[in-house]
């Protein structure tokens, strides 16, 4: 892999974008460069460039986010970094920016963007951040930490390893290889061993806890639960026999009992039978009155009907003379209009002719007043214009003179500050100057503050140590008392658990908790049948009732249906009224052919009725409409009892579904509860088992409850063990993390005196360089009249910039007040030639505006002469709405005309048919009247009179069919359940089961039951034994195949902590140091051999990371690498460098290189030769580049990249292939 370009912008002091070009020849002829500057200046930033651009992360700041960006250019709202390299697979462009909110410097930080593109193409691999990252690991085949350690060599780290012992050799390897995943590793393997210990502990402690019983005491348990079971069956079957002799006669006297209820219920049934008497007779009479209803119903329609065609004909017989009288009106009117439009027509005709001439006027004088008006605007606007212009005369004429009273002004103040005008040429080099001068102090500050703190630094790791010993202290002493008290806790369980296990307790609690489970379901069971048995009655009755509403219903139902027939009949005499009127309108066109006293072509017939529109026949719409909803009433009828005696109907079904589905659930429920009952060990027959599963019932809760308060004691000690346990590990942790604390803060401290010694040396520099600087801007600003005392600040520099910026600006604006009076002057006399023409075309456009005015003038009076004020548009549209209205109100005329004709005649045809219709209903009414008499005989009535009197409030009438109807029903029950509970009792005695009474069989029972109670609960105790020994026994053997299991583990994990495990992990990372310490000299021995043929590295057997050196030249000698000279242990650290570089690379071919510092402490010769070694490596193909601030280095290497500060502590980079703007 080779860096080709660099591309960055607001990266810490370089500030602006800049560009470095590797491929320039500059950088390939010779394949070493140096990157020089200050301390400070922004060297190491370039580096951090490359590793931003690729990975988004930087050796020194690590990751950078959203929420943390200390690389970016303080002032600055965004930056980036490009970088394109080529490896095997091609050439790639990795892009990296972040920026603010908006782009402002203080806006928030934005979501940082990274993408991989093609350098050839251009084509964009990936822009996503996580895959991004992927990508560039694929394509350079290394990672961020690979990559660091492959092109970014720290020279100075193998220069401290090289001078280390063997103790201090360690940790420095390990930072330098990246190998302290091996002492993390080492650390792991002892904890997990640990632990697996401590799991085989408890494990084997849990089984030692397990109690089992022997196998003569477990067969002596099972011989006495088979001598139960025998004695429980025996017992069962005697307590059967007399429980079934005790039911029998308990039935006996129930049947007795219920046969005298019935008695006096029959009673009673008689009496109230009797007293229904008189409402059964008035029953009677109304159903025979129910009979002849729908006679009734039409014949009082048909009288009506009658009634109401009576007097509809009397009224319109009346009317006609007014109809007459109406048809003469209309035919004057209409004479009337007809002339009134004939006189409006001639109106508007003569008008016509002086309409036009007045339209031809007002154009002619619209065109003229347009004219005039347009040249009055031209006029005025003329005038607007002078009256302008002459301001604007006015405006300038004060303007130039002053103008010249500042020019005046100026000149004096010129000759006053003539000393200013050097300072436009000098002041840059003072500028420069304070700004060389403004570092130097910087670094003089820095360097001092950096002693101060490392000063700090150190007082404070000093208490920080001894606080750590404090606390480690104090850790062991809590570690040793978590210890005691965990050992107290788990003696206490053991002793608590009393031979048993928890697990063995909590299946005890479980199978009591299922017995008491069963035994509430079995009560449960008891009440829902008992629930059961008085709605299942009640569901009886109410089927009863429901069948009896059910036959009123459809008795109901046929009444509708007759009186339905009846209103169908008389709606379709209606609708042929309808049909008849409707014909005789519809030739219409054939009636008006008609004429009076010439025959019809169709009858003959010389008079024609129907020749006029008022006497056509008219058929009677609300008879029509009344018949129509008397129809649709009796189906709405129709249709509700149908749905009332579908619903009865159904409600019928349902609750005969409902008794049989509770019958069903009352039979379900005994068959349950008899599996219950076997379930849980309660052997009596089920109607006596009531108060057994009570009682059993009870006394279970007792035992779950003791034991359910037993469990919750042990679990809650468990449950502190544990706590102990893990407060254990915790105080474990934290003695471990004291010891390394305490190694921690003594690598600090050493590093912090190794820091405080550099930077008292880098004070002194820097306080030299800064009284240079000083004297130096002494001298500058002495021709300008300031002396320097003590601190130079910046408002010295500010002072000066603002006299030669006040020099600047008065000098220009002199030159700007000169041009103005020039420029004003001129303006000047082009106003007075302008207003000159103005004048004159002003008098010329007057002239023309009066001439205008005359010729409206006179158009205007030869108009008024003619027509007046009278608007033509205006005078024409009410003309001609005169003639409209006489028009309109012509053919209102002729409809009034028409209508009372037409009217007429459809009275005469209306009453004609109405004194018809009177004949034939008269003669129908009569009929039904005869019809009804001969119904109300039938039926046994007198009269109509009788008839009404019967009728009874349908209310009231089905009041009366509902009791008569629950009498039957109540008799036939009764004579039902007598003849069933006496048949009942008869089969009951012909048994004869026993001749004890029921308190002695009740004795016998409840002798049997308390001897079967004691046996069953033997048996439960003795299951329980059992059960709770099978349970135990399970769970040793799995314990047991636990605890082999888990040796087989920490067998495992004994041998690998005996190979690698260690506490602090130093077993592991010695072993691994010391292979990779291996492999590290042998790339770094090919390294070397490149270099000169005079060394040779090698690993020294006498300690694990002693390294020594076989000199060729001295016979083969073995010297310590401590005996070389400064430029030899260069050299070899060099080498060392690049043999790691190599092995971190693997196989990815690295041919750019970048060693940063190691080159300060060398001294000239040293120097030399390590120059003339890194120029050896370019026959490799390497391009490597030295980061140093070291100024030889200058003069040694002809390729520079050049990083200079800049005022405001920002940074210029110069050198081949750069380019950039800030």
């Amino acid at each position: 892999m080779i860096i080709q370009k660099l591309r960055f912008a607001n990266l810490n002091s370089l500030q602006g974008e800049w560009e470095i070009d590797f491929t320039r020849p500059e950088y390939l002829s010779d394949g070493l460069f140096a990157i020089t500057g200050p301390t400070g200046s922004g060297k190491s930033t370039i580096l951090d460039a490359i590793c931003l651009a690729l990975y988004g992360q930087t050796p020194r700041l690590g990751r950078i986010t959203k929420s943390s960006n200390e690389i970016m250019s303080r002032h600055a709202g965004d930056c980036f970094a490009e970088v394109t390299f080529a490896t095997a697979s091609g050439a790639y462009r990795c892009h990296w920016s972040q920026h603010r909110s908006r782009h402002k410097r203080g806006g928030e930080l934005q979501s940082q963007k990274h993408e991989i593109s093609d350098a050839a193409s251009g084509a964009v691999i990936q822009t996503k951040l996580q895959e991004t990252l992927q990508e560039v690991e694929a394509r350079t085949g290394m990672d961020f930490d690979r990559f660091t350690r492959s092109m970014m060599l720290a020279q100075g780290a193998f220069a401290k390893f090289l001078l280390a012992d063997a103790d201090q050799r360690a940790p420095v390897l390990e930072q330098i290889t990246g190998t302290e995943i091996y002492s993390v590793i080492s650390m792991k393997v002892h904890e997990r061993r640990r632990d697996e210990l401590a799991r085989l502990d408890r494990l084997q402690l849990e089984c030692e806890g397990i109690r089992l019983l022997g196998d003569e005491e477990r067969q002596a348990l099972e011989s006495e639960r088979a001598g139960c079971i025998v004695t429980e069956r025996e017992l069962n079957a005697v307590v059967e026999t007399e429980s079934a002799a005790l039911r029998w006669l308990q039935e006996i006297a129930r049947l007795e009992g219920a046969l005298a209820t019935i008695g006096s219920e029959s009673a009673a049934l008689d009496a109230e039978r009797e007293a229904f008497r008189p409402d059964a007779e008035r029953l009677r009479l109304a159903r025979n009155a129910a009979a002849v209803e729908p006679l009734h119903a039409v014949l009082t329609l048909k009288r009506a009907q009658l009634q109401r065609d009576s007097d509809e004909l009397a009224a319109k017989e009346a009317g006609r003379p007014e109809a007459e009288r109406q048809q003469q009106v209309a035919e004057a009117q209409h004479e009337a209009a007809g002339k009134a439009l004939a006189s409006a027509q001639e109106s508007v005709a003569a008008a016509r002719p002086l309409i036009a001439q007045a339209r031809q006027l007002d154009v002619v004088i619209e065109g003229k007043r347009t004219e005039a008006g347009r040249r009055k605007r031209e006029l005025e606007a003329l005038e607007e214009r002078r009256v302008r212009l002459d301001a604007e005369r006015t405006a300038a004429s004060a303007s130039v003179e002053s103008a010249r009273n500042e020019w005046q002004k100026l000149r004096a103040w010129q000759e006053e500050h003539g000393a200013d005008a050097s300072l436009v040429g000098a002041l840059s080099g003072i500028r420069h100057a304070f700004d060389e001068l403004r570092p130097a102090a910087e670094r003089e500050r820095a360097a001092a503050s950096g002693i101060a703190a490392v000063q700090q630094a150190i007082g404070q790791l000093r208490d920080e140590i001894a606080k750590i010993e404090l606390e480690s202290k104090a850790s062991q002493a809590a570690l040793d008392e978590a210890r005691r008290a965990l050992d107290e806790r788990r003696a206490s369980f053991t002793a608590q658990l009393g031979g048993s296990t928890l697990k063995a307790l909590r299946a005890d609690l479980d199978l009591l908790r299922e017995r008491r489970r069963l035994l509430e379901e079995i009560v449960a069971l008891y009440k829902s049948g008992k629930e059961l048995l008085p709605k299942i009655k009640e569901l009886g009755e109410n089927i009863e009732t429901l069948e009896n509403r059910q036959s009123e219903a459809a008795r109901k139902l046929e009444h509708a249906r007759e009186l339905l027939t009846h209103a169908e009949r008389e709606a379709a005499a209606q609708e042929n009224l309808a049909r008849l009127a409707d014909r005789v309108r519809s030739l219409e066109e054939e009636r008006r052919r008609l004429v009076a006293g010439q025959p019809c072509p169709l009858c003959g017939s010389e008079h024609h009725p129907y020749a006029e529109e008022n006497a056509l026949p008219e058929s009677d719409d609300a008879a029509l409409d009344a018949a129509k909803r008397a129809v649709q009433e009796r189906l709405r009828e129709i249709r509700e009892l149908e749905i009332s005696v579908a619903e009865r109907r159904t409600e019928i079904e349902q609750m005969e579904q409902r008794r049989d589905d509770l019958a069903a659930m009352r039979e379900s429920s005994g068959r349950q509860c008899l599996a219950l009952l076997e379930k849980a060990g309660v052997e009596v027959p089920p109607r006596e088992a009531e108060p057994v599963v009570l009682e059993n019932l009870a006394e279970s809760g007792r035992k779950v409850d003791d034991l359910a308060g037993r469990i919750e004691q042990l679990d809650l000690l468990e449950l502190r063990i544990r706590d102990d346990e893990a407060r254990l590990q915790q105080l474990s942790e934290a003695a471990r993390n004291d010891e390394r604390r305490l190694e921690q803060a003594a690598e600090r401290q050493r590093t912090n005196r190794l820091d405080l010694d550099r930077l008292e040396g880098d004070r002194e520099a820097a306080q030299r360089e800064l009284g240079e600087r000083r004297q130096l801007l002494r001298r500058l600003v002495e021709p300008y009249g300031i002396t320097l005392d003590g601190e130079i600040a910046e408002p010295l520099v500010t002072g000066l910039e603002e006299r030669r910026d006040a020099w600047r600006r008065e000098e220009e604006r002199g030159s700007g007040l000169e041009r103005s009076v020039q420029s004003g002057e001129a303006s000047l006399r082009n106003f007075a030639e302008q207003l000159a023409a103005l004048d004159a075309d002003l008098a010329m456009r007057r002239e023309e505006v009066e001439a205008a005015l005359a010729g409206v003038e006179a158009s205007t009076k030869e108009r008024l002469e003619r027509f007046g004020e009278k608007s033509p548009d205006a005078e024409q549209e009410r003309l001609e709405r005169l003639a409209q209205a006489a028009r309109d109100q012509l053919a209102g005329a002729s409809e009034a005309q028409s209508a009372a004709r037409q009217a007429l005649a459809v009275l005469d045809t209306s009453i004609a048919e109405l004194r018809r219709g009177v004949e034939e209903e008269r003669e129908e009414a009569e009929r039904r009247e005869a019809e009804f008499a001969k119904a109300l005989a039938g039926k046994g009535f007198a009269d109509e009179a009788a008839f009404v009197t019967a009728c009874l409030p349908e209310a009231e009438r089905e009041r009366l069919e509902s009791a008569a109807t629950s009498l039957e029903n109540r008799k036939r029950d009764i004579d039902l359940k007598r003849s069933d509970r006496e048949a009942r009792l008869r089969d009951e005695l012909e048994r004869r089961l026993t001749a004890s009474s029921a308190d002695e069989l009740s004795a016998r029972i409840e002798a049997l039951q308390e001897e079967l109670r004691e046996v069953r609960g033997r048996f439960g105790a003795i299951a329980s034994q059992l059960e709770a020994h099978r349970q135990a026994a399970d769970e040793h053997r799995s314990k047991m195949e636990a605890v082999e299991a888990q040796q087989t583990e920490c067998r495992r994990w004994e041998l690998l902590h005996h190979l690698i495990g260690s506490a602090d992990g130093k077993k592991f990372r010695n072993f691994a140091q010391g292979i990779t310490f291996e492999i590290m000299i042998e790339h770094a021995n090919k390294q070397l051999s490149r270099m000169t043929d005079r060394y040779v590295l090698l690993h020294d057997p006498s300690g694990a990371l002693e390294l020594s050196v076989i000199d060729q030249w001295q016979a083969g000698e073995i010297r310590s690498t401590r005996n070389l000279s400064g430029g030899e242990s260069f050299i070899v650290s060099l080498a060392l460098a690049l043999g790691l570089s190599q092995m971190s690379s693997r196989n990815v071919r690295v041919d750019s290189l970048f060693l940063d510092e190691g080159f300060g402490t060398l001294d000239e010769e040293a120097l030399e030769t390590a120059l003339k070694t890194l120029g050896s490596l370019q026959q490799s193909g390497k391009l490597i580049g030295i980061i140093s601030h070291v100024p030889a280095l200058r003069d040694r290497i002809a390729t520079h990249i050049k990083v200079t500060p800049i005022t405001g502590g920002r940074s210029a980079i110069e050198g081949p292939g750069v380019s950039g703007t800030q």
